[in-house]
């Protein structure tokens, strides 16, 4: 007897369809982690076409000292490359752009504040349908560093450029 030939198709399709149950077809992901500059920092990103993101991220120091605060504003951009992971709809590869804003603020009269640029790359690992981690490194470019002071004065710190290595590690959750 020759075996019917829907049957042998049948495993495929059901293989298929799991495989469409896993895939991460959201735009957008809520992330928080924790690196260099960035410290404990919260926030979402947007996948606006098939291999772009855009991200805003807001963190700080959790105030352990005292007598200082520190809270950063990140603005990110991330370009997926390479080949797709089996988990998700993006590429599991990618490379990082962005601008930090750390706000220095120590005692009650003086407020620094630090412009960084980030570039790093990536790589991004999905757990479930939902869930996932993205490890980078690269480099922080701080370019400008600008004093607060009460009574009134804006000074520039520093106008030379400084960089520094860049480790940041995220967790996030697609809806």
């Amino acid at each position: 007897m020759k075996p019917n030939k829907n049957l042998l198709f049948l495993p495929l399709l059901i293989f298929a369809l799991n495989l469409k149950g896993q895939i991460i077809k959201s735009k957008l992901d809520f992330a928080g982690g924790i690196s260099a500059r960035e410290y404990l920092h919260l926030g979402a990103r947007y996948q606006y076409s098939d291999f772009t993101q855009l991200g805003f991220f807001i963190g700080g120091d959790l105030e352990l000292k005292a007598e200082e605060k520190i809270n950063t504003y990140c603005l990110d951009h991330m370009i997926h490359f390479g080949k797709n992971s089996y988990t998700t709809n993006r590429s599991i590869w990618y490379s990082r752009q962005g601008f930090t804003l750390l706000v220095n603020q120590i005692g009650t009269n003086a407020t620094r504040r630090y412009s960084y640029f980030n570039l790093g790359l990536g790589r991004e690992i999905a757990f479930s349908n939902h869930l996932g981690a993205n490890f980078d490194l690269g480099i922080i470019i701080r370019f400008r560093e600008y004093r607060f002071e009460n009574p009134p004065l804006e000074t520039p710190l520093n106008t030379q450029w400084y960089s520094s290595p860049l480790a940041r590690i995220q967790l996030f959750f697609s809806i």
